[in-house]
């Protein structure tokens, strides 16, 4: 469904060792609410746009997630934290928009990681999640919720290891010019 429909803004069904296949509002809620015993290994990956009023009474009707992933979408904390509620993480990531500058603020998205969903939930385009969600849909094989948060966490120390490389190559020169005409600041 598109973001200004109820539910998630895109979602992904896993079966162990293939390729992930899109799945539709309604297919996500027969998985979720399927009563009888679990395929094993077999996930939900949705993803809801919080600037979409439907997407928290969406969740709340349809999947059991702890409260401290609503807190999550609520807090103004500006740092990753990851954190466990009984068979649940939570998390709370942060990357720079997609069109970064030095004064650009960063996209924040929480995420709740159960043993069938994983559910993230951002209010502006994350740049890691969209590089995870095209590799998803190049055919790239998940095993688990947990390795989609990690290579998410990954992504994040990367994209932060770039920020770091492309301001040293906009401060050395400007370092090397104080230097050689010894002004100081």
């Amino acid at each position: 469904p598109g973001p200004n429909q109820d539910g998630p803004v895109w979602g992904y069904h896993f079966v162990p060792n293939q390729p992930a296949q899109s799945i539709s509002s309604e297919a996500a809620i027969e998985f979720l609410t399927a009563s009888g015993p679990c395929p094993p290994n077999e996930f939900l990956w949705l993803h809801f746009s919080l600037s979409n009023e439907d997407s928290e009474p969406w969740l709340r009707r349809y999947v059991t997630l702890p409260d401290t992933f609503y807190e999550s979408l609520q807090s103004d904390v500006d740092a990753t934290h990851l954190e466990q509620d009984a068979d649940s993480l939570v998390a709370r990531i942060h990357d720079v928009l997609f069109d970064f500058t030095f004064d650009a603020p960063v996209a924040t998205t929480s995420l709740c990681v159960k043993p069938r969903v994983l559910v993230s939930a951002h209010a502006r385009p994350w740049r890691s999640i969209e590089q995870l969600r095209a590799a998803v849909q190049a055919g790239q094989v998940v095993r688990s919720p947990i390795e989609i948060l990690a290579r998410l966490l990954r992504d994040q120390a990367s994209v932060l290891v770039d920020i770091v490389r492309r301001s040293k190559k906009r401060v050395s020169p400007m370092e090397e010019q104080l230097m050689a005409k010894r002004i100081s600041v």
